[in-house]
Parts: C-alpha cells; structure tokens; sequence
C-alpha cells in the first residue's frame, strides 16, 4: 500500500485500509473506490491523507508495511489517554488550580501507567524494531495521537540504547504526560489553518513548565519523569525552550523525547501543512545530529526508522520512476526497486533494481502524484 495525501489523489484510487475513528468505528470500508465527493467528505472528517493500493503494484513487492504495534491497542491507548485527559482536565477547571489532585488526578496517573506497560510489552515482543508506516491522524486528536506515537517512538529508541526497563518506563510515561501543559493554551494554535503567529508561539513555549507544575505535587510520579516533561523541548546547543539548557544540564532520557518529539511532528499531517515524508523528516534529524539532538541518539534512531516503505514511488538520480520493492536494513537509503516504463510497471529483469549494486544511482524524492 501506498501513502498519499488527499490532496495527491486521483479518481478512481482505491483504499487500502479501513478508515476508523478513535473508537475503532469503520468511517470508509477498504477497497472503496475514491472519487472527489469522497474525499471530500474524508477531509471534512479531518484527515489530510490516507494508504492507497494497486494490485498490479502490490503483486511485485516483497515486504509487507506495517505496524510495530497492533492497530487496534495503537486506538484502544488513543482512546484511553484522551479519556483520562479529559476527564482530569475537568477536574481541574473545575477546582481552579493546577494540581494533579484527587480522585482524577489518581485516575490519570494509573491509565498511563497501563498505557506504558502495554505500549512497551507490545514493542518487546515485536520481531522488527523499525517504522515503516506513517499514522493516519486527524486534527481534533493530534494531542493525544501525538503523544502515544511519541511514546512509541521513545520505546523503541530506548531498546535500541539497551536501555534498563525502569528508563524505559520513565520514558513511556514521560512521552505521554509530555504535553499535559497544553491545558491553558488557547485552541486556535492547534485548529489555526495558518502557521503560528509570534504570540501563539511564545504561549506554546510555556506548555513543558506549565506541565511541570501540574505534576509536580503529584507524589506516585517519580522526579525523572516531571524533570523530563519539563525539558522535552530543550536543545543539546542551548537553543531550545523554557530555559535554554545545555547537552550536560538536560536530563538523558529528555534528549530522546526530544528527537522523538520532532519526529512525530514532522510526518504527521497538520491543519497549515502536509506531513513530511519519512526521508526528509529523518534527513532533518540527522542533519541537526550534534547540534540539536544528541549524536549517538539520532544514529541509533536512523535504525528505527525505514525512510522509503515498500510501495513508495520514487524519482530517482537518472530521473526515471520506480516502486520500491524492499528495502535494505543494513542500507535503509538503497532499497530494492522496479522502474516504471512509459508510465507503466517495467515487469522485465532490466526494470528489477537493487540500489546497493548500483552505487551511481540515487533517489532524488519521494512521489505522491
């Protein structure tokens, strides 16, 4: 299957997946042919992309994309996480002061604990530690899609780092009470079809210390977790928010939810832009690799991180078109290929590439048309 936005598609395309709300309720069956009344109506839902399948295309590839995790507890967590939130956030309105307190706060803590434990139960026992599948999200629960993909993200991260599981717990949490601090801030920097306005984004810089302050009473949250919301957002370099702080003075595990942080946020759609491909998001990574996010942190997520899915349709180096086949673990940038011919699938042995043995050759970009 192949990921494309709404905006890319043409008549006739076919679904690939079944389109499901947070509560797992099928909005499009898959294999429903798409036609503009359709996306329209799927963009009116919130959604700004969508997996598209060609059976001629799917026949040639040799892997499957997929999951790290089962797409149902990936919307069963969704759901519980939004819940809690909700449910606490009313709480506190309610007693007009930023404390994890009482009953709901309790609840809170306990949800994302389970949360955590079932994310990270689900990651050990997966055979394959890579993404290769981007997460269809739509707007009205970007925060709470955000923080379980972060989460997911920062699991896997910690594997690869041979992390200890109480670290990996620490982190899980850690993601998912990331953004707790965005209570206060007002719903048009999130909903706004335009890019945030000066203002917007010195409000949007105080959520990691307004986060701190809401957890920090809280006595069943050790003081790992509540420095690393507080420092999510920070920078190796010293120019990240709320207080500048440096490579020695971050806390370890707040330097992997700050790359992991970015990530998701780079390939997930949002309402002023589309999400960015998974080469350009981790090419941004490791680029700022040293600068912005610890080195050995970025190199070992490169190895998460599967930049071109089979299926993808790629421009290359000599400007003929392919599809990728598979890819190569041990060389995530030269995946096997099959160049298109005359607008059509060249099925010959001529048009089966791999890019390993072909060393001059090079893909140029990603293509949705």
């Amino acid at each position: 299957m192949r990921f494309k936005p709404l905006d890319n598609l043409k008549e006739n395309e076919v679904l690939a997946e079944n389109l499901v709300n947070l509560n797992n309720q099928i909005l499009l069956k898959k294999n429903a042919t798409l036609n503009d009344k359709t996306t329209q109506r799927i963009k009116n839902m919130g959604f700004k992309s969508l997996y598209i399948k060609n059976a001629e295309e799917e026949a040639y590839l040799e892997e499957e994309v997929k999951d790290i995790i089962n797409p149902e507890l990936r919307k069963r967590t969704i759901s519980d996480v939004k819940d809690c939130m909700d449910t606490f956030y009313q709480e506190i309105n309610k007693q007009k002061q930023q404390l994890v307190y009482g009953d709901s706060g309790r609840e809170l803590i306990s949800s994302i604990d389970r949360v955590s434990e079932s994310l990270i139960d689900e990651i050990l026992n997966s055979t394959d530690l890579t993404i290769s599948i981007m997460d269809i999200k739509t707007d009205s629960h970007y925060q709470y899609e955000h923080a379980i993909n972060t989460a997911v993200l920062s699991i896997m991260l910690s594997v690869k780092m041979g992390l200890s599981m109480m670290d990996m717990k620490n982190v899980a949490i850690a993601s998912l009470l990331s953004n707790i601090g965005y209570k206060d801030l007002p719903k048009e920097i999130f909903e706004s079809d335009d890019p945030l306005t000066i203002e917007h984004w010195k409000l949007l810089k105080e959520h990691p210390k307004i986060g701190y302050d809401i957890l920090t009473n809280n006595t069943s949250l050790n003081a790992h977790i509540k420095t690393i919301v507080m420092q999510h957002h920070e920078r190796i370099d010293g120019s990240g928010y709320p207080n500048g702080l440096k490579e020695n003075e971050i806390h370890p595990l707040a330097k992997i939810i700050m790359l992991t942080d970015v990530y998701d946020a780079m390939t997930s759609d949002r309402p002023y832009r589309n999400a960015y491909p998974h080469n350009e998001a981790l090419e941004y990574i490791m680029g700022n690799a040293g600068r912005l996010f610890d080195f050995n942190l970025a190199n070992a997520f490169s190895r998460c991180i599967v930049p071109y899915p089979a299926g993808t349709h790629v421009l290359l180096s000599n400007n003929q078109r392919a599809v990728v086949l598979k890819n190569n673990r041990s060389y995530p940038l030269r995946p096997v290929i099959r160049l298109f011919k005359n607008g059509k699938l060249d099925t010959s042995d001529a048009g089966y590439i791999n890019m390993f043995e072909k060393q001059n050759l090079t893909i140029t970009k990603i293509i949705f048309e």
